[in-house]
């Protein structure tokens, strides 16, 4: 693709220096480290036409020096008019900031191709990488509430966004906001209730509702631990239905009776998985741990 825009980018040099032509041609055959001499040249002998740059900057990238590549390219930008060359220009920055590591530069591209493209699904992909990047950076951090924003932007540009949901959910945790955390875990089930073709795994989302089933007795919230148990239990039989292991289904089984107070029916599951897996020596010590809570000698 870059060679294809910088042959139709020469097309038009009929005026360009000799140093510039002997570049073109050298770019051509492969050999850039010899046109790179030329194009320097080029320009320092006062070729300052944008095809000179946008050539250089090409080139620059076939030798992999990304950063000096992206200087090239900003450097012609405001010369050029041409939305068509202009949006090749961005692409190809894009390229050489994210080969470079230069994560704000690629997505403050990301959001200047977006803005040059009509159509909505050709610019909605440019938009999601911006946000996904923004995402990356502020994730590595001590600004939350950047990273919170990056990931609810995310969650608008979706089609499925559990993952930043489940980030999200982790920030409360660290902050021991309680109620933004059964917030979250409500908005959660709202969304899942929206999105359920796309889940493939409900493990994730059914440790939510029995954190947020304990975590619903230190404060006071329009939901109780009833509420989230029944929403856990809900998640827990459309894994079932999406034939999730036997033995997970068990083992969150297990877990919302023990933490409901059902002790003899935890005590009956976990036999049931321990015919599947003898050799779980923490169900086996869970098992001891049972026995002596539901009377067995």
């Amino acid at each position: 693709m870059l060679l294809l825009v910088f042959s139709f980018l020469l097309s038009g040099c009929e005026e360009a220096a000799s140093y510039y032509s002997e570049a073109a041609i050298l770019y051509g055959k492969g050999e850039y480290s010899e046109a790179e001499s030329f194009f320097i040249s080029a320009i320092e002998s006062g070729d300052d036409a944008p095809e000179v740059h946008i050539g250089h900057a090409y080139n620059l990238l076939r030798l992999e020096r990304y950063s000096n590549a992206a200087d090239e390219f900003l450097r012609v930008l405001s010369s050029v008019t041409d939305k068509e060359t202009i949006l090749a220009i961005r692409k190809a920055m894009l390229d050489a900031y994210l080969k470079d590591g230069n994560l704000a530069g690629a997505a403050g591209v990301c959001d200047e191709i977006a803005a040059l493209l009509d159509e909505k699904e050709e610019s909605d992909p440019y938009l999601l990488e911006a946000a996904q990047i923004r995402a990356d950076i502020y994730s590595q951090r001590e600004d939350k509430e950047l990273y919170k924003q990056s990931l609810m932007k995310l969650i608008e540009l979706k089609d499925y966004a559990a993952e930043e949901y489940l980030r999200l959910y982790r920030l409360e945790d660290d902050d021991m906001n309680y109620e933004a955390r059964l917030k979250m875990a409500d908005d959660i089930i709202i969304y899942s209730m929206g999105h359920s073709a796309y889940i493939k795994d409900y493990e994730p989302l059914i440790l939510i509702m029995f954190d947020a089933a304990r975590i619903s007795s230190y404060v006071e919230y329009e939901h109780d631990r009833a509420y989230y148990f029944a929403r856990a239990e809900e998640f827990i039989e459309q894994a079932q239905r999406n034939q999730s292991p036997e033995e997970d289904l068990l083992k969150f089984k297990i877990v919302m009776a023990e933490q409901e107070g059902k002790t003899e029916l935890a005590y009956k599951l976990l036999g049931v998985y321990l015919n599947h897996c003898p050799e779980d020596a923490f169900a086996v010590k869970e098992m001891k741990y049972l026995e002596k809570r539901v009377g067995v000698n």
